[in-house]
């Protein structure tokens, strides 16, 4: 995670960054072939944060509806996990109140990639380098 400074309330951030690493981790099946990776990068004004995993996916017609309330994609495992389908519902609400976007791309059978996306300041010091915040 490259070091940077989004504006927003700290709490909501890390819930935010809780759920999907939870979905992450759920969607796996428990083998050696298994990987889960969060990445940060500084882009130019915006700060992306990507949580890939090469779990069971999500079906193309499906991904659009990850965020509606109470939409599970498997309901049966999502059920015995303890899941109630609100996750990714409140994940879209915190992003849109930081001003951020959510872009969701996932094959069934191979996993995963959620990019969320905030605006952030950037600062400059002397020399014209970027420093980032923490």
């Amino acid at each position: 995670m490259e070091k940077a400074t989004i504006q927003g309330d700290s709490e909501l951030l890390l819930s935010l960054l809780y759920n999907l690493l939870d979905n992450a981790v759920k969607a796996l099946d428990k083998g050696e072939q298994s990987f889960m990776l969060m990445k940060g990068v500084c882009l130019k004004g915006f700060y992306e944060i990507k949580v890939v995993d090469n779990g069971r996916g999500i079906p193309e017609e499906e991904i659009s509806r990850i965020t509606e309330a109470f939409y599970m994609v498997d309901k049966s495992r999502s059920r015995k996990e303890g899941g109630a389908g609100i996750g990714m519902a409140l994940c879209q609400k915190i992003i849109q109140l930081h001003n951020g976007t959510l872009v969701v791309e996932s094959k069934l059978g191979e996993g995963t990639v959620i990019k969320v996306t905030f605006p952030r300041q950037e600062n400059h010091v002397k020399g014209g380098r970027a420093a980032h915040g923490r």
